[in-house]
This record gives structure tokens, C-alpha cells and sequence, in this order.
């Protein structure tokens, strides 16, 4: 028996489709926005809520930075089965991001019209429009935390049908109110903006459910004061997640300007489709890369460098599948995307098939880079995961852009996919420097597992337990260990794979990962699988009866534990030499 990426794959999976509806969320309100905007209202209004795109990243900063961070970091504690300082870390980031996320709505209201002003670049039938769009816009802040963070938190607790509700509800109202106060009530490019206070404000309503919940692995506690050292560790895991916004709102102000100034009006509607289409590329490449986060965050506090490895390589097969998918369907249909926010100019529907085609070509390219921002930021690397961010996002796209305007508008889209591809060969120049420098061998950057080690799969079922304890015996001995301690090994790995089978069974769970890491002084024994909530160390089963087995587990052990992370029930025993 070899360890399988079977418990992987389907984790990912199962994560998947909440994180794209919570990484929809951050987009796709803007997006629908525009779609409404530009067929109800038409082209000029379109241009205006593109123009306040970088203001939907800039009030998304600290939310990502909370949100991933408090997240990432939360589930890395719950690997090293620290639970108290996991609780802490939730509590000190969802209040830090409904709080950050308040003031910059004040301070976003206080300067709605210089906003506007330069937004709008002396023009002022745009100005006045953004201005009407930007008061809801900013309103809307608190509500965006309250949602994501809670959809985030909920993800991770295996509450997959919350996490992706949330999200999901609050954009389909969003979108229900688009028409009703702008087609049927007539408040114009404003409805737009309510339209999402309304959505997310009814949606917040299902966090409720969140709070009430009893499968929560992570609580409020009153004891987060104790740990406010911890927001700094909070900040820079979730650095990363919070540079994107940066970079993308420092991208979009400097662009608009050079296309605006390149290509004159044409253009920025040009410019207005393609980034809202390319906004929408964002959910599915994002999300997909995004999944990866809690995963290899949970995996690298338990140091399981293996089990990176599986994540790492399945998360990028999805994401560069789902980018191809986009890809071709915007190779294919450049027309029919563009017609959906009502731009049907002949003129300008000719360029923006080939503008739009270059410029779909990074989109693979992209896939890469956020699967390996995720994988740098999930491992604490975050001197490359930050340096990668900014690359990508801002220090390399806008000085080609201006370079390559001077040509001709074609050369101008060409920037993004040649950005992408000069991104990644900075990036692999630097991890082969930093390789040499620190004189390492080890392609993950991480420091291995040490000891000698049994890493093996097995099916959930009650009449593998025995072969499953054979082997751990037969590893023991093999590698001298005394007969003595490698029985306790043997009867401790049953009785758990017994009871795991018997009490946390379930049709998604049929397998469980079991590890044994021997040391010096001591063996350790290890058992992940992603079925119903079961901990071992309580040795009561749910009609009150004492699970004897279980309980002789805990005789033979030094130290037996136990925590729940992002799903999987997690058991280490330690046995002493």
C-alpha cells in the first residue's frame, strides 16, 4: 500500500465550488453592475462604473488581508492541533476586518467628490455619475467583510452549502434589484450601486446560521486579548492576498489613464468590456488557485511535505483545465462576450475581436502564477510570495503597456500575456538563487520531513484494519525497532482504523491516510480522513457506551490527539522508545 492522493482530491473538490462563489464575490457584483448598467442605462454609464473598478479593489485590501490571512494562518494552528491560538486567530481577524472595513467606508464617503473628480479626469458628466455610484459602493464595505469572512471560516469548517449560499444569494439579489431600481424605478446608475447593499445586506442575513452552527472547528473567545501578537503573523500570511488588490487597483488607475490617453474614447470602452470580462476570468482562475490556500496551509502545520505535493499538483491540473476552458471560449465568442454589456459599434467590435483575443492569452499564464502565490504564501515564503504579487500585478504589465502604446493599440493588449510569461521567468530566476544561496535542494523551499517514515492509503472499511496493523509492525521491525513498541503500533493502528470505519464513515470518506514517522525517542502514529466528525480521544460512541478499544488506545500512548482541520479528522499518537 502506497499513500494515494485520493483524500486530496476530494478535499479540493469539496472546497472548490464555495471558494469560487466566495472569490465571485469580491468580483462579481462590479461585473453585473456593468452587464445591467451598460444595456439598461448604456455605453457612457458602463464607462463610468468601469472607472470606479479600482475603487472595488482599493476597499478590498483589508478585507482580503483578514479574510485569507486570519483563514490560512486559523488552519495552520488547527494542523499543529493548537487550538486555543486558532480560536484567537478567528476572533482577532473577524473583528479586525468588520472593523478596518467600517472605517474605510467613513473615510471612503468623506471623499466621494475628489474621488470623483479624479476618477473622472476633468470630465464632469462622468464625474457626477461616478459620484452617485461610489456612495452605495463604499456603504457596501462592512457588508462585503461581514460576508466573506464568514463564507471563508465556513468553508473551511466543512459547511460547504453556507459557504457557497452566502455568496451566491447576495449576488442573485443583487442582480434581481438591478433591474427593479434601475429599469423599473428609473434611480439610474445609483440603483445599481443600493441594488448590492440590498444583496449582501439580505445575504449577511444566513450568517446566522453560521454562528449557531455546532460543527464550527473555530470560536470566539474571550482570550484573543491575550494573543494580540498574533495580528502581525495574520498580516503577513495574508499579505499576499492583499498585495493582488493593491497591484489590481494601482493597475487599473495607471492603465485607464494610458489607454485613455493612447486610444481616446474607442478605447476605453474597449478597455471597459475587456477588464470586466477579465474580472470574470479572475473568479474561476482565482478561486481555483485560492482552494489551495487552507489546504496547504493545514498541511504544512502538520509537515506533511508529501501531502503538499499531491495538493500542489492536482490544484494546478484543475486550475490550468478551468483556464483553458475560458480561454477558448474567448478565442471563440469575443463577439457575443462583448455584446452582452451592449457594445455593438461595428468599428469598435472589429478591434476589440483581435484586442480581446491577445489579451486572452495570459490567461493560462495567470493560472500558473496564482497557484504559485498560493503555495508561497500557504508556506510562509513571503518575501517571494509578495515580490510574485507585485510582479504580476503592477511591475511588469504598466511599464510594457506604455512602452507598447507608443505602437499601436494591438502591441498595447500584447502587454498582458508577454507580462504573465516575463513575470514567471523572474520568478524561477529568483527560486534558483535563492536554492543556490541557502544551498538547498528541496523544490518546495521547505525543510523535509525527517526520521524514517511509512506514509500509506487505505480503504475506510473495518476489515483493512488488520492489514493496516500488520504493516505497521512488519515497517517497525524492519527498522529496529523493539517488538514490544511496535505492537502497541499494531493494536493502536486497528483499534483507531476499527473505529474510524465504525463512527465516522460516511460516502465521501472511503479512505483514510496513516502515517508513521519513527524517531529516537519516540514513534509517532498519524491518521487523517475527511468523514463525520469523530474524536478518538473520548471513547464514548453516541448511545453513551465506553469504546474499550479506543480507551486501550490511550494506555498504550504517551500523548494521543486530536483536532478537526478544514474537514479532516486529524489523530496523532505518540509512543514512546
Amino acid at each position: 500500500m502506497q499513500r494515494t492522493s485520493a483524500l486530496i482530491k476530494n478535499k479540493y473538490n469539496s472546497l472548490l465550488v464555495s471558494t469560487l462563489a466566495m472569490t465571485a464575490s469580491l468580483y462579481l457584483s462590479s461585473i453585473l453592475d456593468g452587464i445591467m448598467v451598460g444595456r439598461i442605462l448604456g455605453t457612457i454609464e458602463f464607462s463610468a462604473i468601469n472607472l470606479t473598478f479600482s475603487i472595488s479593489f482599493l476597499k478590498n485590501i483589508l478585507i482580503a488581508l483578514f479574510t485569507y490571512g486570519g483563514n490560512t494562518l486559523a488552519v495552520m494552528y488547527k494542523g499543529k492541533r493548537d487550538n486555543k491560538r486558532a480560536d484567537a486567530v478567528f476572533t482577532l481577524a473577524f473583528w479586525a476586518g468588520i472593523i478596518s472595513s467600517v472605517l474605510i467606508a467613513v473615510i471612503g464617503l468623506a471623499l466621494v467628490s475628489p474621488t470623483a473628480s479624479l476618477l473622472g479626469q476633468g470630465k464632469p458628466e462622468l464625474e457626477s455619475l461616478i459620484k452617485e455610484y461610489l456612495v452605495p459602493l463604499w456603504a457596501l464595505t462592512p457588508l462585503t467583510a461581514l460576508v466573506n469572512m464568514s463564507a471563508a471560516f465556513a468553508r473551511t469548517d466543512g459547511l460547504k452549502k453556507l459557504a457557497t449560499s452566502l455568496p451566491i444569494v447576495s449576488n442573485v439579489i443583487n442582480l434581481m434589484c438591478d433591474f427593479l431600481f434601475m429599469a423599473v424605478f428609473g434611480w439610474g446608475i445609483a440603483g445599481a450601486g443600493w441594488a448590492t447593499v440590498a444583496g449582501y445586506g439580505l445575504g449577511s442575513l444566513l450568517i446566522i446560521n453560521y454562528i449557531r452552527s455546532d460543527v464550527r472547528s473555530v470560536h470566539f473567545t474571550k482570550e484573543a486579548t491575550k494573543y494580540f501578537g498574533e495580528l502581525s503573523r495574520i498580516f503577513s500570511v495574508g499579505l499576499p492576498s492583499s498585495l493582488i488588490y493593491v497591484c489590481n487597483f494601482l493597475r487599473l488607475f495607471f492603465t485607464n489613464a494610458i489607454i485613455l490617453a493612447a486610444t481616446g474614447a474607442a478605447g476605453t470602452q474597449i478597455a471597459s468590456v475587456s477588464f470586466s470580462l477579465n474580472s470574470l476570468c479572475f473568479i474561476f482562475v482565482e478561486g481555483a488557485s485560492m482552494t489551495l490556500l487552507p489546504m496547504l496551509g493545514a498541511l504544512y502545520g502538520e509537515k506533511d511535505i508529501k501531502g503538499m505535493k499531491l495538493s500542489l499538483k492536482y490544484g494546478m491540473i484543475v486550475t490550468l483545465i478551468l483556464c483553458t476552458i475560458i480561454l477558448v471560449i474567448s478565442e471563440l465568442f469575443p463577439v457575443q462576450l462583448a455584446s452582452l454589456y451592449g457594445l455593438t459599434a461595428p468599428e469598435i467590435v472589429s478591434v476589440f475581436k483581435t484586442t480581446f483575443r491577445i489579451m486572452s492569452i495570459n490567461i493560462p499564464i495567470l493560472g500558473v502564477i496564482y497557484v504559485m502565490r498560493s503555495f508561497f504564501q500557504a508556506t510562509k515564503q513571503k518575501a517571494i510570495a509578495n515580490f510574485l504579487v507585485i510582479l504580476d500585478g503592477f511591475a511588469t504589465v504598466v511599464p510594457l503597456m506604455w512602452a507598447f502604446s507608443k505602437i499601436d493599440i494591438y502591441w498595447l493588449w500584447a502587454s498582458f500575456p508577454i507580462s504573465k510569461a516575463l513575470t514567471i521567468l523572474i520568478i524561477l530566476l529568483t527560486v534558483v538563487i535563492y536554492k543556490k544561496v541557502k544551498n538547498r535542494d528541496n523544490y518546495l523551499l521547505i525543510d523535509g520531513d525527517d526520521g524514517v517514515n511509512l506514509d500509506i492509503t487505505i480503504e475506510n472499511k473495518v476489515d483493512e484494519a488488520l492489514k493496516a496493523s500488520q504493516q505497521v509492525i512488519d515497517f517497525c521491525r524492519e527498522n529496529g525497532v523493539e517488538e514490544s513498541v511496535a505492537n502497541k503500533l499494531g493494536v493502536a493502528t486497528e483499534e483507531l482504523c476499527v473505529n474510524t470505519a465504525k463512527y465516522a464513515y460516511s460516502k465521501d470518506s472511503d479512505c483514510i491516510d496513516l502515517y508513521v514517522k519513527i524517531a529516537e525517542k519516540f514513534i509517532i502514529l498519524k491518521l487523517r480522513d475527511n468523514g463525520n466528525i469523530f474524536n478518538p480521544t473520548e471513547y464514548i460512541d453516541d448511545s453513551g457506551r465506553e469504546i474499550t478499544g479506543l480507551k486501550m488506545v490511550r494506555a498504550l500512548s504517551s500523548k494521543i490527539e486530536y483536532s478537526r482541520v478544514i474537514g479532516f479528522n486529524v489523530t496523532v499518537v505518540t509512543v514512546d522508545r
